[in-house]
């Protein structure tokens, strides 16, 4: 029994710290403040609200009907986990090195800013009304910015395989967005305490995470499609 509750214990802290890498919280929250700019601080709250049970829901439809249309399309398992790796390193890398969260775009003259994760440019509302809850916290904070395609893909082969971990997994993802949520409720004191240099260093730190993570998964759905490529054992 004990041993049991160890590994699901183990698993499910794997799926947090996975999801926590990909999706980078803390780097998103001057994302979230430059998206909301112009709110109320109830306005905010409720985009945070919105924004994560976006977040929950797309990862609900991933996990429960990413296996159907699977098998509708003729995907495996392991082409999925390699597509998707792929993707989850190609936003490391941009995390690295593209322009991050904090950082505006040439010739935006203060008006937009970039999410490297991402490329979901967001328009400020200088001289404009400020945008409702409702149109951002559903797209772009909830999807394609926490719920992105690495994430999604994760997600799907998570609920694939032969033993479908559901409970493990809904919790893991719950948890990640009650995390983006409690951040998204402090963002403005995090980002007057942080400062914008900590912010970036720690997107480019998550960053460097993140391709680790997708480098070993690449690794493995290799040796799943072709098994030959494994060293035989002496």
């Amino acid at each position: 029994m004990m041993s049991g509750r160890l590994v699901a214990q183990n698993a499910l802290l794997a799926m947090f710290m996975a999801l926590f890498a990909i999706t980078a919280p803390i780097a998103a929250v001057p994302l979230f403040v430059a998206a909301t700019e112009g709110q109320s601080e109830p306005e905010r709250r409720r985009t945070a609200l919105i924004a994560a049970a976006t977040y929950v829901f797309a990862g609900l439809v991933a996990l429960f009907a990413g296996n159907a249309a699977l098998s509708f399309f003729g995907v495996s398992v392991a082409a999925l986990r390699l597509a998707g790796m792929a993707v989850v390193a190609v936003i490391g890398w941009q995390m690295i090195n593209a322009p991050t969260a904090i950082a505006e775009p040439a010739g935006s003259e203060g008006k937009a800013r970039l999410h490297a994760a991402s490329n979901t440019r967001i328009d400020r509302a200088d001289g404009r009304p400020s945008p409702t809850p409702l149109s951002i916290g559903v797209t772009p904070l909830g999807f394609p910015i926490y719920a992105g395609p690495g994430v999604l893909s994760v997600i799907i082969a998570w609920g694939s395989g032969p033993e479908p971990v559901y409970t493990i997994a809904v919790i893991a993802f719950v948890a990640n967005a009650a995390l983006f949520l409690a951040l998204n409720f402090l963002a403005t004191p995090i980002t007057r305490i942080i400062g914008a240099e900590a912010l970036l260093v720690t997107e480019k730190l998550f960053g460097l995470i993140v391709v680790a993570i997708a480098v070993g998964g690449m690794a493995s759905a290799l040796l799943v499609l072709f098994p030959d490529l494994q060293a035989p054992q002496p």
